[in-house]
């Protein structure tokens, strides 16, 4: 289908809306590092009130104050400010849903390579080093594996509640969740269905910091943990259920594929394997988030992943030798939900 173009009789205000949204990322870092939602949740409201719980002046405050009503993060009502629905969810400290600690994680994390997307496009890499190498090495150094997975865990606790309540992990009897990270998925899962039983497997320093997660829960008896990567030795086997939960877009083509294989031989004939992952539209016209992640897999000319189509992974599913590949998106702005079943 053609997309209608409905640009015409407009001016700058798209484009400028687009190039200048580092004003808005800047703004909105800079209300979670001060914690401007909290505050206003826990009772500050008037521009005093809040400019003193953040030990800023009145001014300061009420310029942050203004622009966050203008991106529709709060609104002042009677002369006192609110935080918009969504804002109280997951931007409020105290919520089990909140997520700023992860934003703020990431976007520092990446904003300054957004400055170098032509630089990353047109540059011929000088390298033949494997494309996991960077997250590997990362995990490599045990705070910065804490402080990943701990805001992975943060930004993903939720989404694996919705995923729990989604897909029926009780049909199975052991599940093997490969790159588990946090031990979210799993967790979220053994609260919400009975049954079965998970492994996790990560890097070692990153499935330290998951049976901590565990722990809290209090699931050691139905979550448990075992160091592993995607390409190295062989995975345990006996499990009639195998996960890639978000990692695979790390990745070009050939290692999907390898890495979809090498599931396979960890499942029992009949299994099943299930991926959650960033995805694009079959004519690739977003969504927008994918698009963003795709582009961002260059560095320095070199590719370190791909965001596929849900006709791609199909594809990928078959030539790692499973059968009745299907998806869904299961978040329709994000990410796509990829099943598929060993036959022997």
């Amino acid at each position: 289908m053609i997309k209608e173009d409905f640009t015409l009789g407009m001016k700058t205000e798209r484009m400028t809306d687009i190039g200048l949204a580092f004003k808005q990322t800047g703004a909105i870092l800079a209300a979670i590092e001060l914690e401007l939602f909290t505050r206003i949740s826990n009772g500050a409201g008037t521009v005093d009130e809040i400019a003193a719980a953040m030990g800023i002046d009145a001014e300061k405050a009420d310029r942050l104050l203004t622009a966050c009503k203008s991106m529709d993060l709060v609104r002042e009502i009677d002369g006192r400010h609110e935080n918009f629905s969504d804002v109280q969810r997951y931007l409020v400290k105290d919520s089990r849903t909140y997520f700023g600690d992860y934003l703020n994680y990431m976007a520092h994390r990446d904003y300054g390579a957004w400055e170098h997307i032509a630089k990353n496009l047109t540059a011929v890499s000088d390298t033949n080093e494997e494309d996991d190498r960077t997250y590997v090495s990362l995990m490599q150094n045990p705070k910065k594996a804490r402080d990943f997975t701990e805001a992975g865990y943060e930004a993903s606790i939720g989404l694996g509640h919705k995923l729990a309540k989604e897909f029926d992990f009780s049909q199975f009897n052991r599940w093997l969740d490969l790159g588990g990270g946090s031990g979210c998925y799993a967790i979220a899962a053994c609260e919400r269905q009975q049954g079965f039983t998970v492994t996790v497997l990560d890097q070692p320093n990153v499935i330290a910091v998951a049976e901590e997660f565990i722990a809290e829960h209090g699931l050691e008896g139905r979550i448990n943990t075992t160091p592993g990567d995607f390409f190295g030795a062989a995975y345990p086997t006996g499990y009639d259920l195998a996960t890639y939960i978000t990692p695979l877009q790390g990745y070009m083509p050939d290692k999907v594929i390898a890495a979809l294989a090498k599931a396979k031989d960890s499942l029992e004939p009949g299994g099943t394997i299930l991926v959650v992952d960033y995805m694009l539209k079959d004519d690739k016209t977003g969504p927008l988030d994918p698009a963003f992640v795709n582009l961002f897999g260059i560095r320095d000319g070199r590719y370190l992943g791909r965001v596929n189509t849900g006709a791609e992974w199909c594809a990928f599913m078959a030539e790692a030798g499973y059968v009745d590949a299907e998806y869904r998106w299961f978040t329709p702005h994000q990410l796509g939900l990829i099943t598929a079943r060993k036959l022997n």
